[in-house]
């Protein structure tokens, strides 16, 4: 006669103690469904292919088996949202601008471009280069062998012209200028 292997001895012992081991999975867990599933998915992990070395009390191993199965499972519910979260999820305001909106901020940007079009090369540089920020205005003004003064004197020149051309008082520039002296 040979001797029963480490998983069958253990699944022998889940079949004849799942009543008892299910009311004390539930005791520990709050929750018999919980435990039921916990106790279905230890089982289907006792018909793996591995064989396990030699168990000395099955009912406590099978015990501590359920629990970290239980543990996953509750980890793994944590991370999916349930019905009520979704729910939720979908009642959070669409803060995306409406066609008509859309339509609206693309009129007044082809108008923008249309202004700053009307600028002087110069101005258009200073302007478009002071709102990108990828060159200072002590590079501009030694681009153009003109001082920082008048670099920001093109500059507060366009923002003006901008603002008065979209009808505009703050939307190219907040608070007052200030021009260098150099």
């Amino acid at each position: 006669m040979t001797a029963k292997s480490s998983r069958a001895t253990l699944r022998d012992a889940l079949v004849d103690g799942y009543a008892q081991l299910r009311d004390r999975l539930t005791a520990r867990l709050g929750s018999r469904d919980l435990a039921g599933e916990a106790l279905h998915e230890t089982w289907l992990k006792l018909h793996g292919a591995t064989e396990l070395e030699p168990v000395s009390d099955p009912d406590a191993y099978l015990y501590r088996a359920a629990i970290n199965t239980a543990s996953t499972l509750t980890t793994g519910r944590r991370r999916i949202l349930g019905d009520a979260e979704i729910d939720e999820l979908m009642q959070v305001a669409d803060d995306a601008p409406d066609p008509e909106r859309v339509a609206i901020g693309r009129s007044e940007l082809a108008h923008v471009w249309k202004v700053i079009g009307d600028l002087t090369p110069r101005q258009r540089h200073v302007f478009i280069e002071s709102f990108t920020g990828t060159l200072t205005h002590e590079e501009l003004a030694a681009h153009y062998g003109i001082s920082v003064r008048m670099i920001q004197i093109d500059l507060r020149e366009a923002i003006l012209l901008c603002a008065r051309r979209t009808r505009r008082q703050t939307s190219f520039a907040r608070g007052t200028a200030r021009v260098s002296t150099r």
